[in-house]
């Protein structure tokens, strides 16, 4: 798989001269944690639930490091509405958590979105969306919906920013489908402002899909190239699911905001970046591929590693610098 000429492919800030970062990703390869990822669905499933039952669910902070809301959307889905203070800001950044859609969220993440408001200043909205051991992601598609329609009653879309990593990306990305599907049944609802997926997969579909990501397999320290096949028995969870939603690099993009991706360029997931820029292409939608050489999955969003703090800083300043125009 090959980027166009037109594609607009960047270099991102990589940590490949830095130490720590090189005995990081040795001490992640050994720690094998593709492992998790291999197997047949009901076995990475069953790996993925005990690991949830370590505190991986819903709960609402008790500290006073920010303000915390609980929205119920759907009447059984939490999402977290995070605040520097009680009054409500001009912009605010929907932000959702990646796990293949199936490992729940930790408690990482809420820090992580308390960063990202207070670098942003911006309200900070994390939907707890439904795990794919018993829901299907189309479902999980609606879930965001529900939680975008409710933040347009605070917010115009124009101040909205899109904010998602791996799994929680890819969803993101569906949910543009979703909201041109919506408008074409005659239920339009508005764009956000901008969208920043980090390392967003795609359930391959043809071969050259297939042979390019296996290509990335033995450079990838997170996600085996055997997943994202296992992942499409995964996301139907036993039920008919539109195939532009699985495989979500093919989706509609039309009418899109701008779209920044990241990703590694040693990560399998990297093997859709063309695909994604060719989807948007034709679709008459603006992306730009921020490629961090040699990194790895959504590398961009953990400024805790030494060396990934510069593709980090690097988002947070597409953000604020997109907040100061609007």
């Amino acid at each position: 798989m090959k980027f166009d000429k037109q594609d607009k492919v960047v270099k991102a800030p990589d940590a490949l001269q830095n130490p720590l970062y090189k005995l990081t990703k040795i001490a992640v390869k050994a720690a094998n944690m593709k492992q998790l990822l291999i197997g047949s669905r009901e076995e990475v499933l069953a790996k993925a639930a005990q690991m949830n039952a370590k505190n991986r669910h819903f709960s609402l902070p008790q500290d006073s490091k920010a303000h915390y809301t609980d929205h119920l959307i759907g009447g059984q889905y939490h999402c977290l509405e995070i605040d520097a203070q009680i009054k409500r800001r001009k912009h605010a950044v929907l932000f959702v958590f990646g796990g293949g859609m199936i490992l729940g969220s930790d408690k990482g993440d809420v820090g992580l979105s308390r960063k990202i408001g207070a670098i942003t200043g911006a309200d900070v909205w994390f939907p707890y969306y439904p795990m794919c051991h018993t829901h299907d992601m189309l479902e999980n598609v609606q879930m965001l919906f529900a939680c975008y329609q409710k933040m347009l009653r605070f917010y115009k879309p124009e101040n909205i920013v899109f904010l998602g990593f791996s799994s929680g990306a890819a969803l993101l990305l569906d949910l543009i489908t979703y909201l041109n599907e919506q408008r074409d049944s005659g239920n339009p609802v508005p764009m956000p402002g901008l969208l920043i997926p980090i390392s967003p997969g795609s359930v391959p579909v043809n071969d050259a899909e297939r042979a390019a990501i296996q290509s990335l397999d033995k450079t990838d320290i997170m996600i085996p190239a055997a997943f994202m096949e296992t992942a499409r028995e995964i996301m139907c969870c036993g039920r008919e699911i539109p195939e532009q939603y699985l495989a979500t690099a093919h989706g509609d993009f039309r009418n899109a905001p701008m779209t920044h991706f990241y990703y590694g360029s040693a990560e399998t997931l990297f093997a859709f970046a063309p695909v994604y820029a060719q989807s948007y292409r034709k679709a008459g939608a603006k992306c730009m591929i921020h490629v961090g050489k040699g990194m790895h999955h959504c590398y961009a969003l953990q400024y805790f590693i030494p060396g990934c703090k510069p593709a980090f800083n690097e988002i947070m300043g597409i953000i604020c610098r997109y907040f100061a125009k609007h």
